[in-house]
């Protein structure tokens, strides 16, 4: 039983309500409500959710081969508070991008502020474009306004069909199309579909940023990245078998309450991962996990003691 007190805001059940057949919606890993238990927590524990635009402030690092050593080190000088716990929240927007923007209104109404790195067009998995994935770009620049920060999500090589010079290109497009919609100064690769070449995996991380965003794109996870003390991630799931690693995807008990004072921390959330139509079988260790049947099979009522939604509390979009 999670307790919780006026605070919490059963966002969750007003989503539910205004959502059309939830338990129909696009299968999830993980049930939605925990992620909000999660937002709670951050806010009752005095957590303070950073931005990429917060790390780099007054910061010129932009050599990403180098892991930002020296905006790590203006950070510890001037900028860390030994006394707070830091954290950074990433979401990569894979697919279903509903899902990102209920997450990121969930994220407001708690005070907390995430990084959002978007595709510029979704790779199909049967090859082509994904038509169905659509950005609302409107409502991501809203965000940006209230502190949000929206990125790249490098696929270029699989929009490319896996063709490395053309990837470049791609990746040069892409950056362009975003940035008129959106400030792009982040990349994050995606680590989805590779080609085998010569013997060796290539994939998206593999293409090097085009020259003409040197010193203006900063490439900030996967491979390469800020540092940080502690990192949690709900990707892999599907091919997950370790224990240890199993147990750790409660993004609360095992990840937010082991944080330290004085420390910066690091949270990858996709928010495809999140909803009402929860997939318990997509990792058989998983599903064997008590903590995780409670939270999929237990009525949210009975799991946190929830009261009816603080709608009067928050203005809803």
């Amino acid at each position: 039983m999670y307790e919780i007190n006026d605070n919490y805001l059963n966002y969750t059940d007003y989503i539910r309500k205004n959502t059309k057949e939830p338990e129909k919606e696009y299968a999830s890993n993980f049930p939605l409500y925990f992620y909000e238990y999660f937002l709670y927590k951050i806010q009752e524990l005095g957590i303070i959710t950073l931005t990429y635009d917060d790390l780099f402030h007054g910061c010129y690092n932009t050599n990403h081969k180098s892991f930002y050593e020296h905006e790590f080190a203006c950070w510890r000088a001037s900028r860390m508070d030994k006394e707070k716990i830091y954290l950074l929240i990433q979401h990569d927007v894979d697919n279903v991008p509903p899902f990102t923007d209920r997450m990121l209104k969930m994220e407001e109404a708690y005070g907390v502020k995430s990084n959002v790195f978007i595709f510029n067009k979704r790779y199909s998995s049967g090859g082509g474009i994904d038509e169905s994935y659509k950005i609302d770009h409107p409502f991501l620049q809203k965000m940006t306004k209230k502190g949000f920060v929206v990125g790249y999500h490098q696929n270029a090589y699989a929009l490319a069909n896996f063709d490395m010079k053309a990837a470049v290109s791609q990746y040069n497009g892409d950056v362009l199309a975003l940035r008129e919609f959106h400030d792009i100064k982040y990349v994050v690769p995606h680590g989805g579909a590779g080609r085998e070449v010569n013997g060796k995996k290539i994939s998206n991380v593999d293409v090097s940023m085009p020259q003409d965003f040197c010193g203006n794109l900063r490439w900030v996870y996967n491979r390469y990245g800020p540092k940080f003390s502690s990192r949690w991630s709900d990707g892999g799931l599907r091919k997950a078998r370790d224990p240890e690693r199993i147990e750790k995807y409660n993004i609360v008990d095992n990840f937010l309450l082991t944080l330290k004072k004085g420390t910066r921390n690091f949270c990858l959330v996709h928010p495809q991962r999140w909803g009402f139509n929860v997939d318990t079988d997509a990792n058989p260790l998983l599903s064997k996990e008590e903590w995780y049947r409670r939270l999929c099979t237990t009525p949210i009522e009975a799991e946190i003691k929830v009261k009816e939604s603080f709608l009067s509390k928050i203005k809803f979009w």
